[in-house]
């Protein structure tokens, strides 16, 4: 009998090994047909794409640069990613694992004694005997229906999909520091400007106390400039109050504790680019990394109907087991110690009570949500490239808007005092003009900021290199 096993099992193995790659049940996975807009809604310039430049080229203040490299190294949600990562890779060694025999060894030693006197010879004496063994043993699954390989396949693309997921968390995490600095810098400014305007007021209040002293003007003037001052030292306090919330939500984002953040350039000295080409629409689908792992989810599904399809087959399993045992421990490794069994089996599903169809057609389900979340997925993309672009050329027009009108509000302010001071107007003029061009240079300053926002945004939507 072990004579015919020996000489059995090495052809049934090469044949397995043969017969492997023709057995493979299961679809291919094939990247799905999607359509693809010929050209974004907004004209925009067909230079090389904008996500092409490095995130450190685009964004010119040092002091950014550096905490992005910091939040790069300690966000907690970027550690979290990562080591999602890690775990993927352990278990794709885990489920490859199978694909191969599985070979263990247990060295044991027993001991028995006799005692002497026994009825049948009351002159014996006790004896010890001592059992020493090797064993060892080999088993493996034959992978004929490709069960095993698909299982692989499964959680390779699933760790594909994991590295994915771990850029776009990256892509988030960095874009929402580039934002919330560029927030940060706009309440800075917005500070700075209605400090600027309470010392105006308070300019304005000592000169209508003067002429109201003098009988030139009356008390009305002196009250409503002081309301005016009384008013923007109410934007303080709440401006601070913005300013310490926003370094809070920065210093997370860093992954430390609540503090303080350093200061680059203003917002109004960050140097916007000349121009954001946005690049092709079907480059979305090499670059986007949300895309990229739906796509992957996608490929894992249809192995996973591979899986489950080849469950409804029979399986051949090969197992054998040999060693040495001997009562000497001299005599272990000598011919006759040598002991060993070898055996196959072939284990076929009869009935299952549905089991294994419920299975595969689970597998096909949620073959068919991840076909559906893939078309979602680049849908979104699609949307989110055309709102940036909209958002970014439509904030350049209104910047440049506000712009002008800054200017003429500053014009008008000046003409008012000279008039005002001239006997020739009224203080509500003047008022009226002050109000005018502080209300435009605090909407100036978020216009700023709203042009930034879109064109991190853009950059995010167009699957920019944030990654360093």
């Amino acid at each position: 009998m072990r004579q015919w096993a020996s000489r059995l099992i090495p052809p049934v193995a090469l044949g397995a090994a043969l017969f492997f790659e023709a057995c493979t049940v299961g679809p291919r996975y094939t990247p799905p047909v999607v359509p693809v807009p010929n050209a974004w809604r907004v004209p925009a310039s067909q230079a090389e794409s904008l996500a092409n430049e490095k995130w450190w080229e685009l964004l010119k203040d040092p002091v950014l640069q550096q905490l992005m490299r910091t939040a790069l190294a300690q966000n907690t949600n970027i550690r979290l990613a990562a080591a999602e990562v890690l775990q993927a890779q352990a278990e794709v060694m885990v489920t490859r694992s199978a694909e191969f025999p599985q070979v263990s060894a247990g060295p044991s030693v027993e001991g028995e004694r006799l005692a002497g006197g026994t009825l049948a010879n009351q002159a014996s004496k006790s004896q010890t005997f001592a059992l020493y063994s090797l064993p060892g043993s080999v088993s493996y699954a034959v992978d004929f229906w490709g069960e095993y390989r698909r299982a692989t396949e499964e959680a390779r693309d699933t760790l594909l999909a994991t590295e994915q997921a771990r850029r776009n968390v990256i892509i988030g995490v960095v874009s929402s520091v580039a934002q919330d600095y560029f927030q940060l810098r706009t309440l800075d400014l917005e500070l700075s400007q209605t400090q600027a305007t309470v010392s105006a007021y308070r300019d304005s209040l000592k000169l209508t106390q003067s002429l109201f002293q003098g009988g030139v003007t009356s008390e009305l003037d002196v009250k409503q400039a002081q309301t005016a001052l009384q008013t923007a030292l109410a934007e303080v306090p709440l401006l601070k109050q913005q300013i310490g919330q926003e370094e809070d939500a920065l210093s997370v984002l860093l992954g430390q504790n609540p503090a303080s953040i350093a200061r680059g350039l203003s917002i109004d000295k960050q140097p916007l680019p000349p121009s954001v080409p946005p690049g092709l629409p079907s480059e979305l689908l090499e670059r986007r990394p949300d895309v990229l792992e739906a796509a992957e989810n996608l490929a894992a599904e249809y192995a996973a109907i591979g899986v489950a399809k080849a469950k409804f087959f029979p399986q051949l399993s090969l197992t054998g087991s040999g060693g040495v045992e001997s009562t000497a421990l001299s005599h272990l490794i000598s011919v006759p110690a040598l002991m060993w069994t070898a055996a196959a089996g072939v284990a076929a599903p009869i009935f299952t009570g549905g089991a294994l169809r419920g299975n595969l057609n689970v597998a096909k389900a949620q073959q068919q949500e991840a076909l559906i979340t893939y078309q979602s997925t680049v849908l979104t993309a699609f949307q989110e490239v055309n709102d940036a672009l909209i958002a970014y050329q439509r904030s350049r027009e209104t910047l440049a808007a506000q712009e002008v009108f800054v200017q003429a509000a500053q014009g008008a302010l000046h003409l008012s005092n000279l008039r005002y001071q001239g006997g020739v107007d009224t203080y509500l003029n003047v008022l009226t003009a002050e109000e005018s061009l502080f209300s435009g240079q605090i909407t100036l300053a978020e216009d700023r900021n709203a042009v930034w926002t879109a064109l991190v945004q853009l950059y995010q939507a167009l699957g920019g290199g944030w990654p360093p």
